[in-house]
């Protein structure tokens, strides 16, 4: 009895819940997503607009900062007058020497400025003279690139040369300063790296008498800190591979990699390249993790460097909030309990008195007609009266008056 009357509500609990919390996780996750890939969208916009404000500020400062009164200093005169007998080319090193040390004091201020101003010391800080030869950089002043020519191996140089302050991106890679280069006299500029620099004219009595050139490296720190203040995580794609990112961990930098170089994934970066427009969102995995992503070409970088970002949104994060429905489950739970200790109650309830007309009918048919029943029961109180009335009809013994369903 307690079975019929638990399994039927037991089981209309069950699918009520079940169903209803299958229709709205359903339901509100892909709402979830068709928000997400809007979001996607509008936050690409918002990205590409703030690598453009990042780079206008790095233009400006450096602008402002080839202007200022130490580096104008730095770029002073040199009134050397040649002893008896020495060569003019003797007396261009003394000034070039006399030029290096005022630099190397201005390129170290300028780091320890700009470490001061954004809480990361630059990676470059150069100062050239006036036909683009390296006269110190920071942190190692005597190091490559000091001595060696930039007009032409970095393009921003010689766009500063000619009275332009430049904002680009520039990659080590394929240029003199590659650890690749095998010509001889040539240097390392850096292991590898992917570099946003601006370059601009130092002007002396209306003349360029030299460039300040203020590089910071396209990193993983740089990635985070920009994925910290998208809300998504970010990646810089350099010729089909991933340069740096926000992801953590070198294998969701494979994972992401590996989606950039299937035929589909190829095909779009190709494309966002060589249109410049950003790409549809589009579904990728990390780590077996659902993402959305977009691709958008970085413009300030050489076309043959091939470089791109990717704003990524984790599916899973943006749909965690949904973890509210666990709520249902619960509830139902509680529901599904409820109906199994109201079905055990309920069933005692009628189950008792039952049983004790059960238990006294079996002594009456075993000999016992004086057995009487009192059963105290509101559903079957009156079929135990009833059935003392038919014992006493058998038996010639007449029953007392009561109420029938005491």
């Amino acid at each position: 009895m307690r079975g019929k009357i638990i399994l039927p509500n037991l089981v209309a609990v069950l699918i009520l819940g079940l169903g209803g919390f299958a229709y709205l996780k359903s339901s509100l996750t892909g709402n979830t997503i068709v928000h997400l890939r809007e979001n996607l969208k509008t936050s690409q916009s918002l990205f590409d607009r703030s690598e453009d404000l990042r780079g206008f500020e790095l233009l400006f400062s450096t602008r402002a900062q080839a202007s200022s009164k130490d580096v104008l200093e730095a770029f002073a005169p040199v009134d050397l007058q040649p002893a008896e007998g020495e060569t003019e080319d003797a007396v261009d090193k003394k000034i070039r020497d006399i030029w290096f040390k005022r630099s190397v004091k201005v390129v170290e201020m300028m780091s320890e400025l700009w470490s001061e101003k954004t809480g990361k010391r630059p990676e470059l800080v150069i100062i050239t003279d006036s036909k683009g030869y390296a006269l110190a950089r920071n942190m190692t002043p005597n190091a490559c690139p000091a001595g060696f020519n930039l007009d032409k191996s970095m393009p921003v140089v010689g766009q500063a040369l000619a009275g332009e302050a430049v904002y680009a991106i520039w990659s080590v890679n394929d240029s003199p300063f590659s650890p690749t280069n095998k010509v001889k006299g040539s240097c390392e500029f850096m292991n590898s790296g992917l570099l946003e620099l601006a370059a601009a004219p130092i002007w002396v009595s209306d003349k360029v008498a030299g460039v300040l050139v203020i590089g910071f490296e396209l990193s993983n720190g740089t990635a985070k800190k920009k994925s910290e203040m998208l809300g998504h995580d970010v990646a810089v794609i350099k010729g089909g591979k991933v340069y740096s990112t926000s992801l953590t961990g070198d294998l969701a930098r494979q994972s992401l990699e590996q989606q950039m170089s299937q035929p589909d994934g190829a095909v779009r970066l190709g494309k966002t390249l060589s249109t410049g427009q950003p790409s549809d969102v589009f579904e990728i995995n990390i780590e077996g993790d659902p993402y959305l992503a977009i691709l958008t070409a970085v413009r300030s970088a050489e076309a043959k460097d091939q470089v791109a970002n990717v704003v990524m949104a984790s599916v899973d994060k943006a749909t965690e909030d949904l973890g509210a429905l666990v709520s249902i489950l619960v509830l139902m739970a509680l529901a599904g309990i409820i109906v199994i200790v109201a079905g055990f109650l309920l069933g005692n309830h009628f189950q008792k008195p039952v049983m004790a007309i059960e238990e006294g009918l079996l002594k009456i048919i075993n000999g016992e007609y004086s057995y009487r029943f009192d059963v105290k029961s509101s559903e079957v109180g009156g079929l135990s009266y009833r059935i003392n009335q038919l014992i006493g009809v058998l038996t010639g013994e007449e029953e007392e008056q009561e109420e029938v369903g005491k």
